[in-house]
């Protein structure tokens, strides 16, 4: 019984935090970023299929997510390199992020414009 109830245990997965992913259909989900240089929004589409890494085995102790992806993301108006890790859960809700030279940012906030 203890394997079956660590089976379908879903409290060894963290929360997600909503707002921040977009889903389209059932193979594409999209998050969006923010320049720390220049300040443009970025969006960016990831494939489920084969973008998002499933955390498997012995490396599904390795983060908090069940899905993870590593990316480097180019803007077009500075071409500052943004890096990107970010962390799902089962519903590709963020669950984690570290984003190097920018930041990540809600779908409300990459819709809402700027007030200068």
């Amino acid at each position: 019984m203890g394997f079956l109830s660590k089976l379908f245990s879903t409290s060894r997965s963290p929360k997600g935090k909503t707002g921040y992913v977009r889903r389209e259909g059932k193979t594409a989900v999209w998050i969006y970023v923010q320049c720390g240089k220049c300040g443009e929004k970025i969006p960016v589409r990831l494939r489920t299929t084969s973008e998002l890494q499933r955390r498997e085995g012995p490396d599904a102790q390795l983060g908090p997510g069940m899905f993870f992806v590593r990316k480097t993301i180019v803007g077009s108006q500075c071409y500052q390199r943004i890096e990107a890790a970010v962390e799902f859960d089962f519903k590709y809700d963020v669950v984690d992020s570290k984003v190097v030279n920018g930041r990540l940012i809600t779908y409300e906030e990459f819709t809402k414009n700027d007030e200068q």
